[in-house]
């Protein structure tokens, strides 16, 4: 018996399928949580992420041994990081196969390709900000799927970002001398907050609240560059992590650029674990 390819496939063979994966952003997650997800998706400000998608499952008998989804992004950045709706992304946003099933996961992908290279002169895998929400959004594929990334560069993909994966456990903290000023919440359930010190604003940070309970992503934080180097940076994120943690948040996870020296320094000094290299791809 060979594999055969579905472009029917029922969501919750694709959930159960995922469960048995393991990277550090796959959080535990019901399954009206992920499937929202996986077919609905928004961003951070709640703008739809996909005007199509579509999943193939590769199956032996009736075990699904791997499948590909793809599609169309709703809207894309312009030259100045704008949002623009008359921009779009040929993506394959997941793509997994079980490492024994090589000639399944380049069928899955060649089928992936040919569908998507009528809509776009370049494709890309894994796009970071195109990720599912029950993830965080975090798009890239985990360095522990080498057998994923090798078939992507056999087939001209070439990678385009590589992150480092960090995740802290927070436990109680003690305050500092920084303030927080929250403001409201997206629809995408991300959260904008202000570091406040002595009625000044020192920086800034913006989070990802996940439905899932107690846990939250950093997607980024700053703070004045004419203030940097003297320790205002660890306070912030000190009283960052005492607010979360008061507010039941016990998981926060953060990425940065593989390149970002400073950042990763400063992400190891104040308590975050790197777990590991996320990658993304384009092919032209």
């Amino acid at each position: 018996m060979t594999f055969e390819l579905k472009d029917t496939v029922n969501p919750r063979e694709i959930y159960d399928y995922m469960m048995k994966l393991t990277f550090p952003y796959k959080y535990e997650v019901e399954y009206h949580i992920w499937e929202k997800s996986y077919l609905y998706d928004v961003d951070g400000e709640g703008r739809v992420l996909f005007s199509d998608l579509t999943t193939i499952g590769a199956y032996f008998g009736s075990e699904l041994i791997g499948f590909i989804q793809y599609g169309k992004t709703a809207f894309g950045f312009d030259n100045n990081g704008e949002v623009s709706d008359k921009i779009f992304y040929s993506v394959i946003r997941n793509f997994y196969f079980d490492e024994s099933q090589k000639e399944a996961g380049m069928k899955l992908l060649n089928e992936a390709v040919k569908a998507l290279s009528n809509t776009a002169d370049r494709i890309y895998a894994f796009f970071h900000y195109f990720g599912m929400s029950c993830y965080a959004r975090h798009g890239k594929l985990f360095e522990g799927f080498g057998h994923i990334h090798n078939i992507l560069e056999q087939n001209g993909f070439t990678i385009e970002h590589e992150n480092v994966f960090y995740s802290s456990t927070l436990s109680s903290v003690e305050p500092t001398a920084i303030s927080l000023k929250w403001h409201e919440k997206t629809k995408g359930r991300q959260q904008y907050c202000d570091f406040i010190l002595e009625k000044d604003i020192v920086g800034g940070c913006e989070i990802h609240i996940l439905e899932q309970e107690g846990i939250a992503y950093l997607r980024w934080i700053y703070i004045n560059e004419n203030i940097c180097g003297k320790g205002i940076g660890s306070e912030s994120m000190s009283a960052l992590k005492y607010d979360l943690f008061n507010r039941g948040i016990i998981k926060f996870d953060t990425d940065t650029a593989l390149t970002n020296k400073a950042a990763q320094h400063f992400y190891e000094k104040n308590n975050f674990v790197k777990e590991g290299i996320t990658r993304s791809y384009y092919k032209f």
